[in-house]
């Protein structure tokens, strides 16, 4: 389930202005709004940024609640180098859009931050955008950065271990930035007396700063991946991880191998999300792809806990990012034949405005009915013959 990077940087406008509390904007404002926006976002699809500001202003003083002015302001201001008026749009994008507001507009605000030089503030959004997006390379990449800069390298580490597990193809941009942060570790644990953690990141700038060792295994596993090899690719990771048993890629890559054969290893599948979700539990991605796969194991009951659990967990997370979740719990239910309660959840999935569960979702729900009305019938039948 990992995401590519986000284009943000050129393709997700949207929102305004803070210091003063959201007016309640008629139907009728945001209707005609959605009007005026049309021509702003021309302007901004050609680059024009400074024609489109005192149009996106004007639209956002008409209704301040019209968060796509909002985030097209933040993104004129951006490409002006008008960075402190770009963080006030963004931060606004996120107040208006409440716990809605998703990965972009926390990893936009956070862009914002960093070009002012506030990088603890920038930190602290990418973490936001993370949370809400674990598997987004432009994310990673650029949390990683924060972190070392900030002075905490051994996160860095591991959020840059994390966007080449997810993004081999990309080692070239990303290895850098980790032989960096591993040497920064190493010095910072030699310098507090931790010997033994300064020689394992020790070894680990030295690995990533030649490019070799787990990472060339690696990427022969991602080409097997592709190739659709699903079979020689769990073997590969096998082999990877007894040499490096807490390697995140190999292991996450291992779990969806498995899970794609003909006929799926089920069981090896559930072990490495398991596992993968011990060393990364707040991966909402990979949660969600651990209960359906406890699921179409007929592993109901576990299913069932392990989505409610979910639920509780990731409450704060918004509406949008819960649909995998609710998509999760829906087939854990379905499972167990509680086909209502599935159907309630299918439903919160399909509601949840993320295109990539939604359909899957009516799927679900059409499938529940089918059931529902296959009992009722039953039912009915039952009644007569008494």
């Amino acid at each position: 389930m990992r995401t590519p990077t986000l284009v943000l940087i050129a393709a997700l406008f949207l929102l305004g202005l803070p210091g003063r509390a959201p007016a309640e904007c008629s139907p009728g404002q945001m209707q005609e709004a959605q009007i005026q926006f049309q021509n702003a976002q021309q302007l901004l699809q050609s680059q024009q940024w400074q024609q489109a500001v005192p149009q996106l202003e004007s639209i956002v003083q008409f209704c301040d609640e019209y968060f796509p002015a909002l985030r097209g302001l933040g993104m004129a201001h951006m490409q002006l180098e008008q960075f402190a008026e770009a963080e006030q749009a963004y931060a606004r994008v996120i107040e208006v859009r409440g716990g809605e507001a998703d990965a972009a507009d926390y990893f936009n605000l956070a862009r914002a931050l960093a070009k002012q030089k506030k990088y603890k503030e920038a930190r602290a959004e990418f973490i936001k955008a993370k949370a809400r997006d674990a598997e987004n390379e432009a994310v990673l990449i650029n949390l990683g950065i924060m972190h070392y800069v900030c002075g905490y390298p051994d996160d860095a580490v591991v959020a840059l271990e994390e966007a080449l597990g997810y993004f081999p193809e990309h080692s070239e941009r990303i290895m850098p930035h980790l032989a960096k942060a591993a040497a920064m570790s190493a010095d910072k644990h030699r310098k507090l007396g931790n010997t033994a953690k300064a020689r394992d990141f020790e070894e680990k700038a030295t690995r990533y700063g030649g490019s070799a060792g787990g990472t060339t295994a690696y990427a022969q596993i991602q080409e097997k991946m592709k190739a659709g090899q699903y079979g020689a690719v769990v073997e590969l990771c096998d082999a990877l991880l007894e040499k490096d048993p807490d390697h995140v890629g190999a292991i996450l890559t291992k779990a969806r191998a498995a899970d794609a054969m003909r006929p799926p290893r089920r069981d090896v599948a559930i072990a490495a999300y398991e596992r993968f979700l011990e060393l990364r539990p707040d991966n909402m991605n990979e949660t969600a792809a651990l209960i359906i796969v406890l699921a179409e194991a007929e592993r109901c009951n576990e299913a069932i806990n392990r989505a409610r659990e979910a639920v509780d967990e990731f409450a704060g997370m918004g509406q949008k990012a819960l649909g995998k979740i609710h998509f999760a719990y829906g087939k854990a239910l379905f499972c167990a034949e509680d086909y209502a309660g599935a159907r309630a959840q299918f439903s919160q999935a399909s509601n949840a405005g993320d295109p990539r569960w939604a359909q899957a979702a009516r799927d679900g729900i059409e499938a529940c009915d089918e059931y529902l009305t296959y009992e009722e019938r039953r039912r009915q039948a039952a009644e007569q013959g008494r």
